[in-house]
């Protein structure tokens, strides 16, 4: 009875355990969703329909730079941490701060990612995002 019961908590310890490590944050979500797509994935189509606002803006004109180009052979490692969420912008708007680490080639850098979220319609939406070193 009692190895049955240990066996019980196991399953369950495992079973639950990721669903309290996830972050609930609806806008850090959006945030983590754009980063994937944008960064990680570098698939801008499904990145610009995660923005609007300057954030759509600013994935249209890399879709547009990179048009016509053959997407190269190896793409970038990209790996992120997030770093900090800013202060309370209301609850309509959030800022996140991430690191991200890229690696290409042999060479590694890492870049500080600010992103802004907004809350329209009843969907975070990602409204700008920055790099700097």
């Amino acid at each position: 009875m009692v190895a049955l019961r240990v066996v019980v908590l196991l399953v369950a310890t495992v079973l639950l355990a990721p669903l309290g490590c996830r972050d609930r944050d609806p806008a850090r979500a959006a945030a983590e969703r754009f980063l994937d797509l944008h960064y990680v994935e570098i698939d801008l189509p499904r990145a610009r329909e995660e923005a609007t606002g300057l954030a759509r803006a600013k994935v249209e004109e890399e879709i547009r730079l990179t048009s016509g180009q053959e997407p190269p052979e190896a793409k970038p490692s990209v790996h992120y941490r997030f770093i900090e969420a800013q202060e309370d912008q209301g609850d309509e708007r959030r800022g996140f701060v991430y690191e991200a680490t890229i690696s290409f080639d042999g060479s590694q850098f890492t870049r500080r990612v600010l992103l802004t979220v907004r809350h329209e319609e009843g969907v975070w939406r990602v409204t700008n995002f920055q790099e700097s070193d």
